[in-house]
């Protein structure tokens, strides 16, 4: 940065000393760190989790792309600085911007031949920015260049709003990378391996069913069987609260789900989503929940007990001022024996010389058991001022609860950690799986291997599988973005045509194909549909057959005016709030025609009239699909029944 310029009476000077002073300011309130640590090439920023389920320890670097003692010049990094702190959301979204400011550094000297002086947020152009692009080409791939261009352009947009640099208008040349490859062969094989294996999914069901007899295999067994009916991410799993079952009745028929706190969710405060599950999904939650439960029950009354004295560690039965023996500490620390206290160094737990040997003093012991407890008593900052507690969490445990060969700590509790759960699925260096531990192998003889996140993957496949419409699957998944859940799509192109030719068979399906296929001879059933069904796609109207490969779509993606490649499934609510969100705006739009036409403008409405009106007609048709009598709810019908397929107009 060209700090003289500044001292020059620079118009972007003040702009940005205020945009630094406020970082520094919000520094101090959200890291409890002074001047002097903001001005650090490095920070540490694990106290910024909302979670405190994930201990690995989050260190931002302010230094070249690369490396970490290559410091980046002082007004740079300030900006910089003061832009992830004032604009951040999450500790681990901090790191990915911080990312593209260092790469957008390099971009800055190349242009400018090395020389950092000849640089000024005032100079700043598109050139540095599509120079950046080509940086960020060259080192990631397109996937990750698209989400990091994107933080760039947040990080100019935020500047130029601060008059710190000027506004840009630059459009990315890497477009954001669409999931095309589930159509390929290579990429259907990449996708299916982040679905957990079928002698995984058993081997783990035979874990929890009988092999998990330990308390901490079967705290974990438990916390992973409501991972299966869930498809909660880890740390959404991790921080259930204690009372996360809601129950309720609707329409007559009563939905038990669990509510929690939703990851990747916009917004500061952290709320409350719900989770909604099938029976049985619910009948094994239940089971899993109350066994959880009864295993923390002892642990849950004493984390009570240490946020009731956040600033001790009362051990129970001893006044602070009383003496113990090496026995007494033995069993408060939760060794195995009085000899083990003698390892713990006499700056770390005095020791006290007496005729029998040695004592302890009880506050000093607190003293040592307060230097071991977790910092924080709580597992999720809701970021309102308040904090779900330890005890107010489903699942906690003793500290070392899980530790292969060391006894549990009595006295301190701490949450279950996703990498205790890591370890239970995939183990590690000197640490088995579950898997390894009860033999659970794959048919090639090699260990069962899975993750915490393939359960996910695994309940979006079943959903995808069963024709759930992505918009569901989003929301049922606590997405976003419906295009986040592509990358959760595993059903392949052969397997969606295979699912709709069963259901026509079995007359599960109903419409002109399926009728079609009826009044054809036995020996030409099959060879019909392999010619006729080529595609299947699932929207939120139902399901399209139309193969775009072919033609592009006649109707413009506007299936309700009469394609005859569109089905509907009767009774499914979903697709009639969808189908009576498109009547009304198109009731609107076509008030806006026919005022529009009234004022002498017929030629230019009448396409405009008629393509509303049609669309009416095709929604009201979809719509008496509910009503018509016939099939059963859940089969699918045509919605323009007049419309013959193409094997039908073929035939004629």
């Amino acid at each position: 940065m060209n700090a003289l310029a500044l001292r020059r009476g620079s118009a972007v000077a003040e702009p940005i000393w205020g945009l630094v002073a406020a970082g520094r300011e919000k520094f101090a309130v959200d890291l409890d760190g002074d001047a002097s640590s903001f001005d650090a090439p490095s920070w540490d920023i694990s106290s910024l989790k909302d979670r405190s389920t994930n201990k690995a320890t989050r260190r931002v670097y302010f230094t070249r792309h690369g490396t970490t003692d290559q410091v980046l010049p002082l007004l740079y990094a300030d900006v910089v600085k003061s832009w992830i702190i004032l604009d951040r959301h999450s500790a681990g979204n901090m790191a990915r911007r911080l990312s593209a400011a260092r790469i957008l550094w390099e971009a800055i000297l190349l242009r400018r031949q090395g020389k950092p002086e000849n640089f000024s947020w005032e100079n700043l152009t598109e050139e540095d920015i599509s120079q950046c692009e080509i940086l960020m080409r060259e080192k990631w791939n397109e996937s990750t260049t698209y989400r990091q261009m994107v933080s760039l352009l947040v990080l100019t947009k935020f500047l130029a709003a601060r008059r710190v640099c000027r506004i840009f208008s630059y459009t990315p040349q890497t477009p954001r990378v669409e999931d095309f490859s589930r159509h390929t062969i290579a990429g259907q094989e990449a996708r299916r391996d982040k679905l957990p294996s079928q002698a995984a999914l058993n081997g783990l069901a035979d874990i929890y069913r009988q092999y998990a007899t330990e308390p901490r295999d079967r705290l974990r067994a438990a916390a992973l069987a409501i991972l299966v009916v869930t498809g909660l991410r880890i740390g959404e799993l991790l921080t259930l609260p204690v009372d996360c079952e809601v129950e309720e009745v609707r329409g007559g028929k009563p939905r038990y789900g669990l509510r929690y706190y939703k990851e990747k969710a916009r917004g500061g405060a952290k709320m409350f989503a719900v989770r909604w599950l099938t029976p049985t999904g619910a009948e094994l939650a239940q089971r899993a929940i109350a066994e959880i439960r009864a295993l923390t029950k002892g642990t849950r009354r004493r984390a009570r007990r240490l946020e009731e004295t956040p600033h001790r560690v009362v051990i129970p039965g001893f006044h602070w001022g009383s003496r113990m023996t090496a026995d007494e500490v033995a069993h408060a620390l939760g060794l195995r024996n009085w000899s083990s206290v003698y390892r713990i160094s006499a700056r770390q737990l005095p020791r006290h010389p007496c005729a029998s040997g040695f004592y302890y003093r009880t506050f000093e012991v607190e003293a040592h058991l307060l230097s071991q407890r977790a910092k924080r008593l709580w597992t999720v900052d809701r970021r309102d001022g308040t904090f779900q507690m330890l005890s107010e969490t489903l699942l906690i445990a003793p500290k070392r609860f899980f530790h292969p060969g060391r006894s549990a700590h009595p006295l301190l509790v701490e949450p279950v950690l996703i990498q205790q759960i890591a370890d239970f699925l995939s183990g590690r260096a000197g640490a088995k799986s579950a898997f390894e531990r009860f033999d659970i192998r794959e048919p090639d003889g090699s260990f069962c291997e899975m993750t915490s996140h393939q359960f996910r993957h695994w309940l979006n496949y079943i959903a995808d599988k069963g024709g759930l419409p992505i918009d569901l699957q989003t929301r049922w998944m606590g997405r976003e973005n419906p295009r986040d859940t592509d990358a959760y799509r595993h059903a392949t192109v052969d397997e969606r045509l295979r699912w709709v030719k069963e259901g026509i068979r079995d007359g599960k399906l109903s419409g002109p194909k399926a009728d079609m296929y009826f009044e054809l001879a036995r020996t030409y059933r099959d060879n019909y549909l392999d010619g006729e069904i080529q595609a299947v796609h699932v929207t939120p109207l139902g399901l399209c057959l139309h193969d775009f490969a072919v033609t592009p779509c006649p109707y413009h993606l506007n299936c309700v005016r009469g394609c005859s490649d569109y089905l509907r499934t009767k009774g499914s609510q979903s697709e009639r709030q969808h189908l009576i969100q498109i009547q009304r705006a198109t009731e609107r739009a076509l008030s806006s025609a026919k005022a529009y036409s009234a004022r002498g403008n017929e030629e230019i409405t009448e396409p405009w009239v008629r393509h509303c009106e049609e669309t009416l007609a095709g929604v009201k048709k979809a719509l008496a699909v509910d009503d018509a009598t016939g099939p059963m709810d859940g089969s699918l019908v045509p919605a323009s029944p007049g419309q013959p397929s193409r094997f039908k107009k073929l035939m004629d």
